[in-house]
């Protein structure tokens, strides 16, 4: 049985993002693997005359040249990338999915202010790369992507009740972009759904101190209740 994976990242983001966990299955399994980006994203972010109907498409691309491939197909999505995962669980029913800080709902800016700890903590546990990204990312994001990037949130509105694959959430308690809240809340929403609490974690975990844990709890989930050759 071939067994496929689809990984999705986040908004202003890239592969890059995704790529320890990425390389840590890869080394270890005969997966077929797709991680594409975004128009528009990656290190070289030109985002500004694109859209999320041409980010969609991107990852459904991916998604059905996997399926043409592979018996059985995850799809994991990070932040962004777990709200397009949701919305291509709709069309296309993968066997399992898993939403690392999915951004499901829009970032509740009384909260930042509120808990300013939580940026703290965000740098004094992430890679300083992250920090070099998010600085740069700052400067690329226009208000027409922002737009867009609500847009696909607005479409996904309703979606998390409608996903019916087994379903694993991870999310770190001191994310600052997406509070741990925002996945509390969602669990309870999908019928067969599992929340994963990474103590420490920060909103780009794979790229963290933290990122062990993830690819431990990742590779649990996959191989639960499934025969891989």
């Amino acid at each position: 049985m071939k067994l496929g994976i689809l990984f999705l990242h986040g908004y202003t983001g890239g592969r890059y993002e995704l790529l320890p966990l990425i390389n840590y299955l890869g080394d270890r399994y005969d997966f077929v693997i797709e991680a594409p980006e975004y128009p528009g994203h990656g290190k070289k972010l030109l985002i500004k005359n694109t859209n999320e109907e041409m980010w969609f498409e991107a990852a459904e691309k991916s998604y059905i040249a996997l399926r043409e491939k592979c018996d059985t197909v995850i799809v994991i999505g990070f932040s962004m990338g777990g709200v397009i995962a949701g919305l291509l669980s709709l069309a296309h029913q993968p066997d399992k999915l898993i939403l690392i800080a999915p951004a499901f709902d829009n970032i509740n800016l009384q909260y930042m202010v509120k808990y300013p700890y939580t940026y703290i903590h965000n740098m004094r546990y992430a890679d300083l790369r992250i920090l070099e990204f998010m600085l740069f990312r700052t400067f690329k994001v226009d208000y027409k992507s922002l737009v867009s990037f609500k847009k696909l949130q607005q479409r996904a509105l309703y979606v998390p009740e409608q996903i019916t694959a087994n379903t694993l959430i991870i999310h770190g308690t001191i994310d600052g972009l997406v509070p741990i809240q925002k996945s509390r809340q969602l669990v309870k929403r999908i019928k067969k759904a599992k929340l994963i609490e990474i103590e420490k974690g920060p909103h780009e975990i794979c790229l963290s101190k933290m990122n062990k844990k993830v690819f431990y709890e990742v590779e649990k989930f996959i191989f639960k209740n499934k025969s891989i050759n």
